[in-house]
């Protein structure tokens, strides 16, 4: 049961895994994934199970997230990092020992190899030497907010990364060449993000903003660059999230989450592109 009773409201200090229990409310994470997977997954989801578990590389952004949050916040990037001394681990450096356990439990820090502290500490240094970066964590005067409001009647949740006064920014982490990067938005659900968080942003108070998106490279050299995502590309993706509450919502109401030919045999679907390439196939 939700522990929020009045929208919109704007809370400071809440943890990560508190923000994720209050499942009364929609997150962008889910409406973009429903938009993308339909009403198989949305069911799948709101049973409570776990559709995409994450990846190493999900796991490394969530710890430099973390990292970054917390310096925000006033740490030493030594106050959010470690690693484990020679003598706790194994001679074979194996992290099973019991020493090794002991040394663990005492850690309030992320704990990482040697390798991963200094690509961590690259990617930092990374941050403070872009000026647009270093300006919107200068400015920041909040972090670990969340936000419950509604649209249209549907509740709905956001927990940006970092707020300065005028506006909200977020923290991304690629392994994506800059070229390339338009792809991780698009598959992602930046656009989606940034139109949802300034909603709720504007809920609360805010004037309309255009949201900076702080990337930085997860491998040689750790390069941070600052963008702006396109304002078409975002008003759509808003179009797109109206729709995919709505049709939230039906599901819910009606209780059918599955297309109306699912228990039928239909005829697999092949874009014309694929058929050109079957033809050229060489047996």
């Amino acid at each position: 049961m939700t522990t929020i009773k009045e929208l919109p409201t704007k809370v400071i200090g809440m943890s990560n895994q508190a923000y994720r229990m209050e499942s009364d409310f929609d997150s962008r994470s889910f409406l973009h994934t429903v938009a993308k997977y339909g009403g198989e997954v949305q069911l799948w989801l709101e049973q409570g199970k776990t559709f995409f578990g994450g990846n190493s590389g999900t796991s490394k952004g969530s710890e430099f997230d973390e990292i970054i949050t917390g310096i925000l916040g006033g740490k030493r990037f030594e106050d959010m990092v470690v690693t484990p001394p020679d003598d706790v681990l194994g001679a074979n450096g194996s992290k099973s020992t019991k020493a090794y356990k002991e040394w663990a439990a005492q850690q309030t820090a992320i704990i990482c190899t040697a390798d991963q502290a200094w690509a961590y500490k690259q990617m930092h240094g990374s941050m403070l030497g872009n000026d647009a970066a270093y300006d919107l964590m200068k400015r920041t005067t909040e972090t670990q907010v969340s936000v419950f409001f509604e649209i249209d009647g549907h509740p709905l949740k956001t927990r940006p990364d970092a707020c300065c006064p005028e506006l909200w920014w977020d923290l991304k982490t690629t392994s994506q060449p800059w070229e390339k990067l338009f792809f991780s938005a698009r598959d992602y659900g930046y656009y989606e993000q940034e139109w949802l968080y300034v909603e709720s942003a504007k809920a609360i108070g805010l004037p309309h903003f255009r949201m900076p998106f702080v990337f930085v490279q997860t491998m040689p050299p750790y390069g941070c660059k600052v963008f702006y995502l396109p304002v078409e590309l975002v008003e759509a993706a808003g179009r797109r999230m109206l729709n995919t509450m709505e049709e939230v919502r039906l599901r819910r109401s009606t209780g059918m989450y599955m297309p109306a030919d699912a228990n039928e045999i239909t005829e697999l679907v092949v874009p014309a592109w694929a058929k050109k390439e079957e033809e050229y196939v060489e047996v």
